[in-house]
């Protein structure tokens, strides 16, 4: 399933990269040309979806980049040198390759380094599937002793201050202690040394791919700033950097990115970022027939500048084509028709269906289907996987085995014991799941996006339809605290900032049980399962289980 990035900008901040005050209208038809979906432009505030495969569109700076050529603004190409600031990477087989480059001269704001935060975190979600394949760290280069090493360290000896925690902790600590290290930990936990980045003096710059050190985070006063990526491919961990010292450099005053060489044990030297693209040929007759145009030599040049490319006719008949170098979308001849149809405009190549019969009736999502794909991109990106349970359900499962007093819808007449009821809550066969999958696995993370319906007087049929989402967390050390950290970080993708209260809620730990609240309401629970009810049902290990109503998250927080 493709993630969906969901890009949240300030539209101050983007008119001051572009150089000039942009329109609504001009906004809603320019993202469109970039493939660009607009969901809120509302004030300051525009939100956009991105598509997956182009990462350089995952944040202002790239966006800015992208809109000029079609407003008519000359755009000041960056400067790509020589470093000399060199890494040095010891072979670790679980995360082999790492890549570093560096942007000097740089102006921030507190805006700009949440739009870099924002690229970092969607890159490492998409592109790095989560972190497991690619993720992605940036310091503020001058508290830096440099050469820059990629090392292991003993996980208990090692000691950080993890990025905005108050207390230096223990690498084996960060995993149980930190937002990030209950997310990601399992990436590394199993390893006997964990993956570090630290400088010729020794101290840590991260640990890899967790959480950065605090002593080198980035702030409005820094000016240089130092990228890695680490990852299990090296093609794309070059391609990270190459993306975020890319859109970085439209905050430089200078525009320069340096390339860091990175030398390995085995022989081996990796550069980033990378300095050009392939050069691709095409021919004229491909792209007439292909789009039903009768366009020139010149004409595919001019309407491939609105995408910088590079290109240089070599007859009549065939062209090369060479993308910027973070347009990692472009691999074939088919990529560059694509943008060539997009800048001469699909309207004017669909112009004959304005012959068909106009659309009477406008067609969009409902907001809880959209809302729940939304959130099943999301969890799939956090690693876990989706059941489907039937909405009917039974009276052992639903009330007794938590033991819990409520009514159900009951059929009359059912034809199984099994499916005698409509479902109140999905706890009860995500339990269910766990328990028949709990031997063939020793973690599982699973999740249920589902309807339940509750018997509800002061409705005009009597019942109540919701839409909710489920998670059920499990292994050996599963904690309230690891479905805080995931319902946290689910919640604020979709731009809701949670709190959590103590909350008793049957068949739960009543001490690791809390409400999930936000935008003025309670949107669910999340807690511990009693211990007493997971040995009834033989699950040895505990079990994090949290609900949340959509329609109270539409209704309260989307609206």
């Amino acid at each position: 399933m493709t993630y969906t990035p969901v890009i949240t900008v300030r539209k101050s901040d983007l008119e001051t990269l572009v150089g000039r005050s942009l329109s609504r209208e001009e906004l809603l038809y320019l993202l469109a040309k970039l493939k660009c979906e607009v969901e809120e432009l509302e004030d300051d505030v525009l939100t956009y979806e991105a598509n997956s495969d182009r990462p350089d569109l995952f944040s202002v700076e790239g966006l800015s980049r992208a809109l000029k050529p079609w407003l008519g603004i000359q755009w000041r190409p960056f400067k790509i040198v020589d470093s000399n600031v060199n890494g040095y990477a010891k072979n670790i087989k679980e995360r082999p390759y790492v890549a570093l480059a560096i942007v000097r001269d740089l102006e921030l704001s507190n805006e700009a380094i949440s739009q870099i935060m924002q690229l970092q975190e969607k890159i490492a979600q998409t592109y790095g599937r989560n972190r497991k394949k690619v993720s992605i760290g940036l310091y503020d280069l001058d508290y830096i002793k440099p050469p820059i090493y990629y090392d292991l360290a003993d996980p208990d000896e090692t000691r950080i201050k993890p990025l905005n925690e108050p207390v230096t902790m223990s690498l084996r600590e960060i995993l149980d202690k930190t937002e990030k290290g209950v997310l990601y930990g399992f990436i590394i936990k199993d390893m006997e040394k964990y993956p570090v980045l630290r400088d010729s003096e020794g101290r840590i710059l991260s640990l890899v791919p967790i959480i950065n050190s605090d002593d080198f985070k980035v702030t409005p006063e820094t000016r240089n700033v130092l990228i890695d990526a680490t990852g299990t491919s090296l093609e794309e961990v070059v391609n990270a950097v190459t993306i975020m010292a890319t859109s970085l450099a439209e905050r430089s005053r200078s525009g320069v990115i340096e390339v860091v060489r990175v030398y390995y044990e085995d022989g081996l030297v990796v550069e980033a970022p990378r300095r050009s693209q392939l050069e691709i040929e095409v021919e004229l007759e491909s792209i007439n027939r292909l789009l039903g145009t009768q366009l020139g030599i010149q004409d595919v040049v001019k309407l491939l500048s609105y995408f910088y490319y590079e290109v240089k006719p070599v007859n009549n008949e065939k062209l090369v084509a060479k993308p910027p170098i973070y347009r990692l979308d472009v691999k074939t001849w088919v990529d560059i028709v694509e943008d060539v149809a997009i800048a001469y405009g699909y309207e004017v190549l669909g112009e004959e269906a304005l012959s068909l019969p106009p659309s009477t009736t406008p067609g969009r999502k409902h907001p809880v289907e959209y809302l729940s794909s939304r959130l099943r991109d999301i969890l799939v990106g956090f690693g876990f996987q989706e059941v489907a349970n039937y909405i009917m359900s039974n009276r052992e499962i639903q009330l007794k085995l938590l033991g819990i007093d409520e009514e159900l819808i009951v059929v009359e007449n059912p034809k199984s014991d099994r499916f005698e009821a409509l479902r109140i809550w999905l706890t009860p066969q995500l339990l269910e799941v766990v328990r028949e999958n709990i031997e063939k696995t020793p973690r599982l993370a699973i999740f249920e996006i589902g309807d339940v319906v509750i018997p509800d007087p002061n409705m005009e049929t009597s019942v109540r339809i919701e839409r909710r989402l489920g998670l059920a967390i499990t292994h050996e050390k599963t904690t309230l605290t690891d479905g805080i950290a995931y319902i946290k970080t689910i919640l604020r993708e979709l731009g809701v900032e949670a709190v959590f209260e103590k909350k008793e809620v049957k068949g739960f730990l009543p001490e690791r049980t809390a409400s999930i609240k936000a935008c003025g309401g309670e949107l669910g629970f999340v807690g511990e399962i009693d211990p007493r009810i997971l040995y009834k049902i033989g699950v040895k290990n505990p079990v994090v289980i949290a609900e949340i109503i959509l329609n109270k998250v539409i209704s309260l927080c989307l609206k």
